[in-house]
């Protein structure tokens, strides 16, 4: 293999990376802050450049730049009991930078040479939660699609990026064909680690900074850390194929589902526990937590009636994954029910920053803490029920009557044009179009047909057996799409995007039929 290492990095790549920094006042113990490196960059970025490199060419990772501060934040509760607190650890800011220069590398060496598990979707270009949950709800509506029962057991790994053994990281390193100077460099950068504890107390009226003595971490990635979450990615690289002839596993870095599924409910209960036992071995023999009492199953289909209870597993009705709520009939009700009164929530916090703030700071505020839980998952639960989109639309006529002043009884079409927001129905067919035409995997017309045909550039649409198919992001967003003018179908998936979002914004839409008439009269 080539060395991940190998060439010099340039200044220009270090300013460019300090440049993505965020700008902050947060400080490792060196005191030292991205605040402070961004308005010196360019009289240190030569020397610095130096150091990175010297650091990658010998294979050592500065001992300066590894030992974290760590401070308590407190979450709620009893501010005596010391579970009612989460760590925050910082790294230097310096490590970091060198850290994300790694990283650069690293992605690509692994691209490149196809390492990364195409069922993991953290910390991965192009990537995210939400392409997790596509691929996790898709996998479920085509086995019932087929009257297969699924089981969904979502693995709760307990403190998985802390109990990692240094010894197997590199192991596992050194397998995806790491070697020389690279893997040194990573010996380095995950040895003789330390963390020292720093609080705040207040004596006599004045606050004075206390720290712990330095105390040594044999064990896990580093915390705070721009590899960390990589590392554990690689670490857990052959999990997908140690289970793949079993279950379907999809993983988000530590968060980890297996998909089984059977037309037998005595084989799904078989084939579950063989699935269940195998990821305990995994997290065995790689000295993974595996904490079965806190692992749960979500049954879907119409023999989940007939299952047996799960030895050691929580069997449940609904459970929180990624951020969204499932449930066993994908109804989405009590994830639109959380979303509701998150969303209620934000209106009446708008309603005092309208108040104090202005038309500009209020729109921002709109985006930062009402659009962005809309947005969330919406490529999944928007096409669930007209009553989901209705109860979401409902809230955001409030928050639009907040931004726009006018009275609750008040028609907010208008408002929606002049603000240049989305509704959220809007909002999911961008979403699904935009999924179908980038990332679907349904086969065009022209495929299909061996002569040329006027709608060549559209979808076709699988005939499906139930209500549900026709829910999947893919298939809504590929039926959506055959709707849209041909000009719009000839555009790349940037362009269609860009000009369907203008479209949508001069349109207040309210429901799905609304934008088929639309559509249609604009044609």
């Amino acid at each position: 293999w080539l060395s991940v290492f190998q060439g010099h990095i340039f200044p220009s790549l270090t300013t460019n990376v300090v440049s993505s920094l965020k700008s902050t006042s947060s400080a490792g113990i060196d005191g030292i802050n991205s605040k402070m490196i961004k308005f010196c960059i360019n009289e240190i970025s030569k020397p610095l450049t130096n150091i990175i490199n010297k650091s990658l060419s010998q294979g050592e990772f500065p001992t300066k730049l590894k030992t974290s501060k760590v401070y308590p934040l407190h979450k709620n509760g009893s501010k005596q009991e010391v579970q009612n607190y989460r760590p925050i650890s910082l790294v230097p800011t310096i490590s970091k930078i060198i850290e994300k220069i790694v990283l650069v590398r690293l992605l690509d060496h692994l691209n490149i040479n196809n390492l990364l598990p195409e069922r993991q979707h953290g910390f991965i270009s192009g990537k995210s939660t939400t392409s997790a949950l596509i691929d996790l709800v898709e996998q479920i509506i085509d086995n019932l699609e087929k009257g297969i029962t699924v089981t969904s057991v979502f693995l709760d790994l307990s403190k998985a990026f802390d109990s990692l053994d240094h010894r197997l990281i590199i192991q596992k390193i050194e397998s995806l064909g790491f070697e020389g100077s690279t893997l040194r460099w990573f010996q380095s950068y995950l040895s003789e680690r330390c963390q020292i504890v720093e609080i705040k107390q207040v004596q006599c009226g004045f606050e004075r900074t206390v720290r712990s003595k330095p105390q040594m971490v044999k064990r896990g990635v580093p915390q705070g850390s721009v590899l960390g979450p990589v590392l554990f990615v690689l670490f857990t690289s052959d999990l997908p194929k140690y289970l793949e002839n079993q279950c379907y596993p999809i993983m988000f870095a530590d968060d980890t589902v297996l998909l089984t599924g059977s037309n037998s409910s005595e084989l799904l209960d078989i084939n579950t526990y063989i699935s269940v036992s195998m990821a305990q071995q995994y997290c065995d023999s790689n000295d993974l937590v595996f904490n079965s009492s806190k692992t749960k199953l979500l049954a879907l289909g119409r023999l989940k009636d007939e299952l047996t209870e799960p030895p050691d597993l929580q069997r449940v009705g609904t459970t929180k994954h990624l951020g969204v709520i499932l449930d066993e009939c994908l109804s989405w009700k009590d994830h639109v029910d959380q979303l509701c009164s998150r969303l209620n929530s934000a209106v009446f916090a708008l309603k005092r920053i309208k108040a104090v703030a202005t038309s500009t700071a209020t729109k921002t505020a709109y985006h930062a803490i009402f659009e962005s839980h809309l947005r969330y998952g919406i490529i999944l639960w928007g096409g669930s029920t007209m009553d989901n989109l209705e109860r979401v639309l409902i809230a955001q006529k409030r928050a639009v009557r907040v931004m726009a002043g006018l009275q609750p009884r008040d028609s907010c079409r208008e408002a929606f044009k002049s603000l240049g927001i989305l509704t959220v129905v809007s909002i999911y067919i961008i979403e699904v179009i935009n999924h179908a035409a980038s990332r679907g995997n349904l086969p065009r017309m022209s495929a299909v047909h061996d002569h040329h045909t006027r709608h060549g550039n559209d979808f076709s649409l699988p005939i499906h057996r139930t209500a549900l198919f026709s829910k999947k992001p893919c298939y809504a967003g590929a039926k959506l799409f055959n709707l849209l003018p041909q000009d719009f179908k000839n555009c790349d998936s940037k362009t269609l995007k860009r000009r369907l979002l203008n479209w949508l914004k001069d349109r207040s839409i309210y429901t799905l039929d609304e934008f088929k008439t639309s559509i249609n009269n604009f044609h």
